[in-house]
């Protein structure tokens, strides 16, 4: 569908001198937009209005605790949100001027340290609406439960003989449903329910992916953007995403384990015990699982041979992820 935005723009106390797609998704899209007062992103929202303004609202607390966040730009009738005829909503923010941080050992350590502060910028923050916040929050054995499930009945799909992926699956899979296992034990321990307990207390939100696509690079530093998907959970959960996306790309290391722990915890502290439910997190096959729901429910585009290519670069580095995460008592003690 089209979007008008003249209709959208018209909303604002600005005035319109241009609009240049940077993405569009369907559901979400983005825009360039150039004013009379500098230059704006125009983000049209998947959510519900219920989900936007609970997003809107954890935005706002964030910024007011300091968290390098873009200033939202309110409508002539001071919302914080447009909508259009069909009942599409859409934010207008700030444009930050930037690059994206790399996950080089500088970056990436600044992006662990930005990650510990916008933990703690988001305690403290209770909604006005009580739909759709998507809390995760001592949900994990659930989670977990699901995927081991979902893994198990993918070994019962009808054999081909033809299918490269399914040889490999079927070779792997009891190896990284009994990590899933191992994993699950953790979080119904003790150490799990401690820092649920805790955390309901803080109210601490999570981004859900902080990742470099997701932050700009300016000279005062990086800027967050992307508040699509905050929920209410453990900060594990973020740690575990941003451990995963750099070394499936950069390559499993103590090393940089060490360094990426130590960042983030000289800003937000963590227990022992804490680090024992990151590593949980981390021994749970996410990456297995993603891989492989993704290409048996059919929910990706990848071509066949892409799909057994990612799949088989996964494999390879499982030894190298094993050294990491047998190391992880001695990685939590320099950290």
């Amino acid at each position: 569908m089209q979007v008008n935005i003249n209709e959208i723009m018209s909303q604002y106390p600005l005035r319109l001198r241009s609009a240049t797609l940077i993405a569009d998704k369907g559901k979400k899209a983005a825009w360039s937009i150039a004013t009379n007062e500098g230059t704006k992103i125009l983000k049209k929202s998947p959510a519900t209005i219920k989900r936007l303004l609970f997003l809107i609202q954890a935005v706002k607390h964030m910024q007011k605790n300091g968290a390098p966040i873009p200033a939202m730009v309110a409508t002539r009738s001071g919302k914080e949100y447009s909508e259009d005829s069909s009942g599409n909503c859409y934010v207008l923010s700030d444009a930050v001027q930037g690059t994206s941080p790399t996950y080089g050992t500088e970056d990436l350590l600044a992006i662990m340290k930005e990650l510990g502060k916008f933990h703690l910028a988001s305690r403290g923050f209770q909604s006005n609406f009580t739909t759709n916040e998507r809390e995760h929050l001592g949900g994990w054995a659930q989670s977990y439960e699901r995927y081991i499930e979902r893994l198990e009945s993918f070994k019962g799909l009808p054999k081909s003989s033809s299918n490269e992926f399914q040889k490999l699956f079927l070779l792997h899979a009891d190896h990284f449903i009994a990590q899933g296992k191992e994993a699950l034990k953790w979080i119904r321990s003790g150490y799990y329910t401690n820092w649920v307990n805790k955390v309901a207390m803080q109210k601490n939100l999570c981004h859900q992916d902080f990742a470099a696509a997701n932050l700009i690079k300016t000279n005062k530093g990086l800027v967050v953007i992307d508040m699509d998907s905050l929920t209410y959970d453990l900060p594990a959960r973020d740690i575990r995403k941003i451990f995963n996306k750099v070394m499936k790309k950069h390559g499993w290391s103590s090393v940089k384990a060490i360094l990426m722990l130590r960042a983030y915890r000289e800003v937000h502290p963590l227990s022992d015990e804490e680090c024992q439910i990151i590593y949980a997190d981390l021994l749970f096959p996410h990456l297995f699982y993603g891989i492989t729901s993704k290409i048996f429910n059919k929910r990706s585009d990848w071509t066949q041979s892409f799909a057994l290519q990612k799949f088989k670069s996964l494999i390879a580095s499982e030894n190298d992820r094993q050294k990491m995460l047998a190391s992880w008592q001695s990685i939590v003690k320099q950290s």
